[in-house]
């Protein structure tokens, strides 16, 4: 992953999930190492587990079910549909 496009992942979290700015700078040197982890923690809006995946084959936010309400699955439904519209253009621009 690039930097410019961690940094565009991390936008998304940031203004659609509220995650911290401050973890910014850890998340986006995790995503650009070679072996980079395939999930990160950012809580924010989702709460503890609010979390955000690479599988290879798509970006996507996550919560743990027993902290959905609707407010969250909302926001989660609503950033998931911006993820997979960057993992449609990075994945093209790689081609």
């Amino acid at each position: 992953m690039t930097t410019e496009l961690a940094n565009r992942i991390y936008d998304v979290l940031v203004q659609h999930c509220g995650a911290p700015a401050v973890e910014r700078d850890g998340f986006v040197y995790e995503f650009t190492q070679p072996e980079h982890t395939r999930e990160w923690r950012f809580r924010g809006w989702l709460g503890f587990g609010g979390k955000f995946w690479d599988t290879g084959d798509k970006f996507y936010v996550g919560c743990y079910q027993e902290d959905e309400t609707d407010d969250r699955r909302w926001i989660v439904k609503s950033t998931n549909a911006i993820l997979a519209l960057i993992f449609e253009e990075a994945t093209a621009v790689a081609r």
